[in-house]
């Protein structure tokens, strides 16, 4: 996978009906089925088959590590609605819809007839992409399904699968993430559906995972010694987009000869892509994930990500919090550690460098990329 931005059409934002039918090969032929649309039909950022009280219900449950005591409560009372058939009266309306024509032919595909699919389109963003739960009508979920519709998202899609691949059976005892069970064209764009990961909700925070787990994550599909100048040649950060604004020639000219172990990262290690269970972290949305990047980059992400997330406009406190951060279990000295984070920050800035090619650009979301680069240029001065 490179950093390069490809030339995908702009993100809908106006008409996510529109876009669901086209993404998804609109209706078929079979009968209606009555959806929640939320917020409203125009608008459906999640819909919800209400045929089956127990897929609806099914389709209510989202358990995460950052989710709050106070949104573990409102996603129970949203599955009990959903279980006593009054989801409705919560928000949004009702329409009578076939189901969208990839899920007819994933149903064929996986040899499940009766599947019905809960839709999540979410709301605006950079790497927008339908994500399906997959439902029986008892309520047991198939798997998950995202579709890949432009350049970035099937390459993201395409991305995720490989490294779920790779990671099977592989990963530390700690760390479970789910399997693919088919990645395939559909309709023209790539889908891949995974297998579902169980959750059951919590109302106290779990811990942070231990520094060391995320480490031997790292070094899971092995590692290898290499310097600097070698990591971004082989990480295309070299031929990419944002080569000039991240001063390649300066960051190799620094640190092009010092030697780290490279190894996988997740991409976007956080607790909002991951559940704590009695044994186990479930992890998913590996989109982003690679190799070849410095043992101790999850980490410094993580820290990134925690800060980040505590406020509006908290992009230079985040970044600075990366800056900071610093753990022995981490492989590196001194002068291996700054080199990683330099690294860390050009990585951010390649990426939002390629999100930015997506035509949209998000009014939530300060700008990252300008304050990943100041505080590179900073350290290269």
């Amino acid at each position: 996978m490179t950093h390069d931005s490809p030339n995908a059409p702009a993100v809908p934002a106006d008409n996510t009906r529109a876009w669901l039918d086209d993404v998804l090969g609109g209706h078929g032929d079979g009968d209606s089925l009555p959806y929640l649309c939320r917020p409203s039909v125009e608008d459906p950022q999640l819909l919800v088959p209400l045929r089956s009280r127990a897929a609806a219900t099914a389709s209510m449950r989202r358990h995460h590590d950052a989710r709050t005591p106070r949104e573990v409560a409102v996603g129970a009372a949203a599955e009990l609605a959903a279980r006593l058939g009054i989801l409705q009266r919560a928000g949004g309306e009702v329409a009578e819809l076939s189901q969208f024509r990839v899920v007819d032919e994933l149903a064929r595909m996986l040899g499940e007839p009766a599947i019905v699919a809960a839709v999540g389109a979410g709301p605006p963003r950079r790497n927008r992409k339908p994500v399906m739960q997959l439902l029986r009508p008892n309520g047991s979920t198939v798997g998950f399904a995202k579709v890949g519709w432009s350049d970035l998202t099937r390459e993201l899609v395409t991305n995720e699968s490989r490294w779920l691949k790779a990671v099977a059976g592989r990963l530390p005892a700690e760390i479970e993430a789910p399997r693919v069970l088919l990645h395939e064209q559909v309709g023209g764009n790539d889908v891949v559906v995974t297998t579902p990961l169980i959750v059951r909700p919590r109302f106290s925070q779990p811990e942070p995972v231990g520094d060391d787990v995320i480490v031997a994550l790292g070094r899971c599909l092995g590692t290898e010694k290499a310097t600097v100048r070698q990591c971004v040649e082989r990480t295309g950060l070299i031929d990419s987009a944002a080569a000039d604004t991240i001063d390649l020639a300066r960051l190799l000219d620094r640190h092009g000869d010092t030697e780290l172990e490279l190894g996988l990262w997740h991409g976007d290690f956080t607790p909002w892509n991951m559940a704590t269970t009695s044994t186990v972290r479930l992890l998913w949305d590996w989109e982003f994930a690679g190799e070849g990047r410095p043992i101790g980059f999850d980490l410094i992400h993580r820290e990134l990500e925690r800060v980040r997330r505590a406020a509006a406009a908290n992009e230079q406190p985040a970044v600075e919090a990366a800056m900071r951060f610093t753990s022995e279990a981490i492989p590196a000295d001194r002068d291996q550690l700054e080199a990683i984070r330099c690294l860390y920050l050009a990585e951010i800035v390649a990426r939002e460098t390629r999100l930015a090619g997506q035509g949209w650009v998000p009014d939530s979301l300060g700008p990252l990329d300008e304050v990943a680069t100041a505080a590179l240029k900073a350290r290269l001065a």
